[in-house]
């Protein structure tokens, strides 16, 4: 099953653009996700996610991302300027945001793999947690609990199915 292919990440400090030191991009934060969009009496789960704001200027987009059907570890690289995502935000003065999917790496609904837990792996599921972080998340960098769409822009990215997945987002 074709996935994202890996991009090395740096090995340099980063700053933001006022010269702060900010944490390693292998930093995993933890998001509180539903299990189910549907029923959120079901609770949450931990949501893994990686975050990088080393060009972000308030005012600047969010650009966030999930590498798909695949643990996210690895994947740092995608919120450098080595790749789309990180020159978008360095162009626009943005952060850059990689999101594990539900039930890939160690975002679990679950701990077992039942028919029963798989109910919640689904394609309106995974939309739904994009849309939940991004209205949801405060996030780590200064100001992250005001960066919500409607207070700044969000541009959602991928390739392969997490291609797939920023299209169907964007239909519904």
């Amino acid at each position: 099953m074709p996935v994202l292919p890996t991009v090395t990440v740096p090995e340099r400090p980063f700053t933001s653009p006022n010269g702060t030191a900010l944490p390693p991009i292998t930093t995993v934060y933890y998001f509180d996700q539903l299990i189910d969009h549907n029923n959120t009496s079901l609770g949450t789960f931990q949501q893994r996610y990686w975050m990088s704001w080393e060009f972000y200027e308030p005012g600047g987009p969010i650009i966030l991302m999930t590498p798909g059907e695949v643990n996210a570890d690895g994947y740092e690289g995608y919120l450098t300027n080595g790749t789309i995502n990180g020159l978008i935000a360095q162009q626009q003065n943005g952060a850059v945001v990689l999101l594990e999917h539900r039930f890939f790496g160690y975002s679990n609904p679950y701990d077992d793999l039942t028919s029963q837990s798989l109910e919640v792996l689904t394609i309106q599921q995974a939309i739904d947690d994009l849309v939940y972080f991004a209205a949801n998340a405060d996030l780590p960098m200064p100001g992250g609990d005001a960066v919500k769409p409607g207070q700044a822009p969000w541009i959602l990215i991928g390739g392969s199915y997490s291609g797939a997945l920023t299209s169907w987002t964007m239909v519904k």
